[in-house]
């Protein structure tokens, strides 16, 4: 029995490689359609209500995530597809969705059909996509938050009032002002990336530490910090640089 796909694309030159790859290498994948824009994508997938959906992140003035919005909770399985490895693939990387780089690579395809078929048993979870929306929306000011995934759900956690993020080999615990600990399946790289590199620095390899709640300074090789809630943190040498900068522009 075949797996039904469409793809949701505004480049004619993509859809016509993504297709040629699927009908080359992947014969089990049926392609039911194709759009081109987002409104034409959101009565694609309503008709043909697909088990895969190749989507577009950048189409004109609309994004790929705008169409996930508008279909809410009942979506097909998203493989996300974008030439920009940008903010975006760090939120979707985040959510542990799936996302293919082009030029599509067929062998990175293969692999993420293979989730796919593996994921129908278990579809992506609608707290993925309520992640991954609300940290694509950044908000400025002060109630900027991160949706995290914990095991029942999402935490949404004011970014200011986190502490310092502490590796815990594929896990990071997130250290916060109440003396709230949170343990979350992501690396310590994934929250590195996510978080403001202006506000966020990986003094060490397992700490990213909220230059806002530095208390003190002490000095050496590297030196080490001390954190608004007493903690002690080392400081690489090569990052004592980078760390003083910071501190000169608070």
């Amino acid at each position: 029995m075949k797996t039904t796909a469409v793809i949701v694309d505004d480049e004619e030159h993509c859809r016509i490689a993504l297709g040629g790859i699927l009908e080359r290498r992947h014969p089990e994948i049926e392609v039911l359609g194709l759009a081109t824009n987002v409104p034409d994508g959101i009565k694609l997938v309503n008709e043909k209500k697909p088990q895969i959906l190749f989507l577009d992140i950048e189409m004109g003035k609309q994004t790929g995530f705008d169409l996930l919005q508008a279909l809410g909770p009942d979506q097909p399985h998203v493989i996300f597809t974008t030439a920009h490895e940008g903010y975006a693939v760090k939120a979707i990387r985040f959510s542990a969705l799936d996302y293919l780089l082009k030029p599509i690579d067929p062998d990175e395809l293969s692999i993420a059909i293979g989730k796919a078929s593996e994921a129908m048993r278990t579809p992506q979870s609608p707290d993925q996509f309520m992640a991954l929306l609300k940290n694509l929306a950044q908000p400025n000011g002060p109630d900027k938050r991160i949706a995290l995934p914990v095991a029942d759900g999402l935490e949404l956690v004011n970014v200011d009032e986190i502490l310092y993020c502490e590796s815990d080999s594929n896990y990071t615990v997130v250290h916060q002002k109440d003396k709230k600990r949170l343990v979350i399946s992501r690396t310590l790289k994934e929250f590195e990336d996510m978080l403001d590199p202006a506000q966020f620095i990986r003094v060490h390899h397992s700490h990213l530490i909220n230059v806002k709640h530095v208390k003190k300074y002490i000095r050496g090789e590297g030196g080490e910090v001390i954190m608004a809630d007493g903690t002690n943190v080392a400081v690489s040498r090569r990052k004592k640089q980078e760390l003083m900068d910071s501190l000169a522009r608070l």
